[in-house]
């Protein structure tokens, strides 16, 4: 697998990528996704074909290598990327949860699934200029539990990063009303 390499010394592509745009404390991402690569049917079958037990599998593989750098230390939470009711009603689940729950394995990290919500769909990303992409993120997420963020380093996970459009308006949302924040993120793919 196109495997991302993390080294706490060197900017990562996910660094990279979210560099300026946000205070983050760190950011990996497990694998290189390549939209011409077979590799991009792992995602596929955790997002779109119902296997979210791939994501689990894959994120408790690329915990255990972060693990080794340092990478979770002194993290409080991971904090999955909600979807909306809508699209969680007809996908039957959060893929992002699953990445959360393979981490999760690892390091023993608890899981805070309800402190951000979704609160709507816009557009789908995918086949967005950059533009478009972070005009389409704008003010699609809401804190409904400041406290159980407030003071704490959170690890935000995601499937794919691609401009970091969706993954940056989440940390708005939180930075906003929520005091004493630090943010991590883990994605298990970004695009090439």
């Amino acid at each position: 697998m196109p495997v991302v390499e993390y080294d706490r010394n060197t900017l990562n592509r996910t660094e990279t990528v979210l560099l300026g745009e946000r205070s983050f404390v760190r950011a990996s991402s497990m694998l290189q996704y390549d939209k011409e690569s077979d590799y991009r049917k792992i995602l596929f079958h955790l997002k779109y074909w119902g296997h979210p037990d791939v994501g689990s599998w894959l994120a408790s593989i690329g915990a255990k290598k972060l693990d080794e750098t340092g990478f979770f230390d002194d993290v409080d939470m991971i904090v999955p990327l909600p979807l909306t009711r809508r699209k969680m009603r007809k996908r039957g689940y959060n893929q992002c949860m699953y990445i959360a729950q393979g981490i999760n394995t690892v390091t023993g990290l608890p899981v805070i699934d309800k402190a951000v919500i979704r609160k709507t769909d816009k557009i789908h990303q995918a086949g967005l200029g950059l533009f478009q992409r972070w005009s389409n993120a704008q003010g699609l997420f809401d804190v409904t539990d400041i406290r159980s963020l407030e003071g704490k380093h959170i690890l935000i996970v995601d499937d794919v990063v691609t401009t970091g459009a969706t993954l940056c308006s989440m940390v708005d949302a939180i930075e906003q009303c929520v005091p004493d924040v630090k943010v991590s993120v883990f994605t298990l793919a970004i695009t090439t």
